[in-house]
């Protein structure tokens, strides 16, 4: 049979909470453009993308929601896409707590049903993984879409790494191990020292954002990651609590009067940064804190010791490490959370080159901020994370 992608178009789809971001691949994997659109302050925007040039497009509609409806009309009216070319292949990123989401699979009735029997373990990845397919599967009817996995990548953990303190036989039965995310992230980093000639065997990737983890990568390929079962374990996050006692959850679902659904969505909305400072943008809690502010301060430190200790695990997972990342939104545009971070490190011999570090904003490709002289290599790498669905969803396909 045939490739979709002999004479077609292949687009990446990424739907988040309060985002959508899509990007559009040549057959060769040339990339052609990218689109985000994000809510501002309850206003929708769309930010093109192409080449190293970016501009903001007019929207007539107000929905996030209606994205994927439109986006054909703006590729066309930019000059993306030409007349009579077609998208034919579609990668859409999972985030799904299941042994079965631990592979791609091409969409069919059976995947969706499974996505919809996993719905309540992580409601509010998984509803705008069915939301955005949904919309796809209406406005690319002649499409092939891919559910490209976000936990494949943690697949070579060893046992050990897989598993909590539970009865083994239960965890089993109910599927409950520690799957790992931002799989496909960090892949992209791994690849991107690999193609640059600088991977090394020991690699710790710090992927910081809205969602945070770090990663431990031995020869390639991941053998502990901070987040487990779900995105909500691991390190304190933008409003995600990050790790909490079982016990802890209980008494504050009891003392808050919670259902189930109810303290869901408190640790994943109303924790991390935002429950311990007020606030999930991390400019605003840096400039509070200069400014003398306590739960900025507060909210900064448990953040920094929160990675720490992460670090720390992945330290001793691979017994030391050669090269440290950083990649993610903030992990790329935070000067002085990358300062703070590694400024606890020297002991590993990662030593910060501080006028580089400040330098280094939203780099365009990989950059060294590490003293060449006495440090190991510190690397700031732009995430990749739409190129990796990409390929991903060409060799699902094959």
């Amino acid at each position: 049979m045939a490739s979709p992608l002999t004479n077609g178009l292949l687009l990446v789809a990424n739907p988040g909470s309060a985002s959508r971001k899509y990007a559009l691949y040549d057959a060769d994997l040339t990339l052609r453009a990218q689109l985000h659109f994000e809510l501002t302050d309850d206003v929708l925007m769309c930010t093109l993308h192409v080449s190293d040039e970016s501009h903001q497009i007019p929207l007539d509609f107000e929905s996030l929601q209606q994205s994927a409806a439109h986006l054909v009309s703006i590729l066309q009216s930019e000059r993306i896409i030409e007349q009579g070319e077609h998208i034919a292949l579609i990668g859409l990123r999972v985030v799904a707590p299941s042994a079965y989401f631990m592979h791609d699979h091409v969409i069919t009735d059976e995947v969706v049903a499974k996505l919809e029997e996993v719905h309540d373990l992580a409601p509010l990845h998984i509803s705008a993984t069915l939301d955005e397919l949904k919309l796809l599967r209406a406005a690319f009817n002649d499409a092939t879409i891919v559910g490209v996995s976000d936990s494949a990548f943690h697949a070579t953990k060893p046992n050990y790494a897989w598993n909590y303190g539970i009865d083994i036989h239960d965890a089993d039965r109910f599927d409950i191990k520690r799957f790992g995310y931002h799989g496909l992230s960090v892949e992209a980093a791994v690849d991107h020292l690999w193609n640059a000639g600088k991977l090394a065997p020991k690699v710790i990737v710090c992927h910081l954002g809205s969602g945070s983890s770090v990663t431990g990568v031995f020869h390639g390929r991941s053998i502990d990651t901070t987040m487990g079962f779900t995105p909500l374990e691991g390190v304190i996050m933008a409003t995600r609590s990050g790790s909490i006692d079982a016990g802890a959850v209980r008494a504050l679902k009891r003392a808050m009067n919670m259902d189930d659904d109810q303290i869901e969505e408190y640790l994943h909305t109303k924790g991390g940064l935002m429950g311990l400072g007020g606030s999930n943008d991390l400019r605003a809690l840096i400039d509070r804190e200069a400014a003398g502010d306590h739960f900025a301060h507060l909210a900064l430190s448990t953040l920094i010791h929160s990675l720490h200790k992460a670090i720390g695990e992945m330290l001793v997972s691979l017994n030391g490490a050669d090269i440290l990342v950083f990649t993610g939104t903030i992990g790329e545009r935070s000067a002085y959370l990358r300062r703070r971070i590694v400024a606890h490190l020297e002991f590993t011999d990662f030593i910060l080159d501080g006028v580089t570090n400040d330098e280094c904003i939203a780099p365009l490709k990989m950059h060294r901020i590490s003293q060449p002289a006495k440090s190991r290599p510190i690397f700031v790498i732009p995430t990749d994370e739409s190129l990796e669905i990409a390929k991903h969803a060409k060799n699902a396909v094959k």
